[in-house]
């Protein structure tokens, strides 16, 4: 069997994070089509989108156990083949039933290759003795945005089955050529006794880290938030035309990537807990300050406001990009449960605080008919991990 470098290793999973948030986040700017071809309603579809979070739950609860019993080669072959077949398969459902179904191993393949995916990463990042799930996020985050402007040119000349088959069959081959070529260092299966698993086990094991997931909650919902309502923001409260709506959401992803591709550059001297503190108290307040000034300024200078609509979601996106990856790294390291279980138990909880968080904030926007009071939430919550920065360190 060949050998994998140190540096191979790390090359071949930056690779598979890369592809992977290209290959999933593929058929999102074309969710007007996939909607037409189901004919229904926002309402409806909204709904059956949000389905996926049912499988991902199943598979968060899970999916860790399963790698940490079978090893993980296995769940990422089985995992991306489900979920790229998946994804090419739902955009051409017409039946809303079946779209569900198709939506549910969407999310279940998803959250099982993450765990994976994650849980590989962490054993590359312990043998190079460096930071590294920061900067493999953030490859996630430039496959994501590099196919989302991909897609945003398609349109309208590929059609949307074409499009999305040929991604998804190029992304296949590519990763199980890379996992091919990661089978050496791979995760092998663990034959103890005690791997069996259980739904009483699973439960039982079940163990919350809860300062790490409230952190991580609040540090990550911005993103959530940014995805759900800033194009639509910007749109209804300035009037903006839809190409010029989209560039704060934009500016918000490409310094989400600046930031997780370059943080270890400025590690050196100042440590990562003060990188945190500064992140979140600079992010949420810059994005406070400039949206507040923004929706009071006069439509006759609506210029002035978009600019600060630009300013205030580019420091929110730098100040969003560490936390993510640093309170999950935070989190494996405070437990002394197998990688992919920790990514699994804390996904779980993750989800289910930001699937709060996101009912919140749209009764919130419901009530007050204002998505600037609805959007200092999202703010202040990153204002809030400054307060659980100290948690990022080892206990004992």
């Amino acid at each position: 069997m060949n050998k994998v470098s140190p540096k191979s290793e790390k090359n071949l999973v930056s690779g598979l994070f890369f592809l992977f948030g290209f290959g999933i986040m593929s058929w999102i700017p074309r969710f007007p089509e996939v909607k037409a071809n189901l004919g229904v309603d926002n309402g409806t579809f909204g709904s059956l989108i949000s389905v996926g979070s049912i499988g991902a739950l199943i598979s968060l609860m899970t999916a860790g156990h399963i790698v940490h019993k079978i090893g993980s080669k296995k769940v990422l072959v089985t995992s991306i083949t489900v979920l790229l077949f998946s994804i090419g398969l739902i955009v051409h459902i017409r039946s809303s039933f079946y779209f569900l179904l198709c939506n549910m191993m969407i999310g279940l393949a998803v959250s099982a290759f993450h765990i994976a995916l994650t849980g590989q990463a962490f054993h590359t990042q312990e043998k190079l003795k460096v930071h590294l799930l920061t900067k493999l996020q953030g490859l996630w985050s430039a496959g994501s945005v590099v196919t989302a402007m991909l897609s945003g040119f398609l349109v309208g000349s590929v059609s949307l089955g074409v499009h999305i088959g040929f991604v998804v069959t190029t992304a296949w081959i590519m990763m199980m050529v890379m996992i091919s070529k990661l089978t050496p260092v791979l995760t092998k299966p663990n034959e103890e006794p005690d791997t069996d698993i259980s739904i009483k086990k699973i439960f039982s094991s079940f163990r919350i880290d809860w300062p790490i997931a409230i952190a991580l909650s609040c540090g990550v919902y911005m993103e959530f938030a940014v995805g759900d309502w800033g194009t639509i923001f910007t749109k209804e409260r300035l009037g903006m035309s839809e190409g010029l709506s989209t560039v704060p959401y934009i500016l918000f992803s490409v310094m989400m990537i600046f930031g997780r591709l370059s943080i270890s550059h400025f590690t050196g001297k100042t440590s990562l807990f003060q990188w945190v503190k500064r992140a979140a108290i600079g992010g949420g307040t810059a994005f406070i300050a400039c949206i507040t000034i923004a929706v009071h300024l006069p439509s006759s200078m609506k210029n002035i406001s978009f600019a600060l609509f630009c300013i205030g979601f580019l420091i929110a996106g730098l100040g969003s990009s560490i936390l993510a990856p640093t309170f999950l790294n935070a989190a494996n390291q405070r437990s002394s449960a197998p990688s992919s279980v920790v990514v699994g138990q804390i996904g779980t909880l993750n989800t289910l605080l930001i699937f709060v968080c996101k009912w919140i904030v749209a009764w919130t926007i419901q009530i007050t008919g204002s998505m600037a009071v609805a959007m200092m939430i999202p703010a202040l919550m990153l204002l809030a991990v400054s307060f659980f920065a100290k948690n990022i360190v080892k206990k004992g």
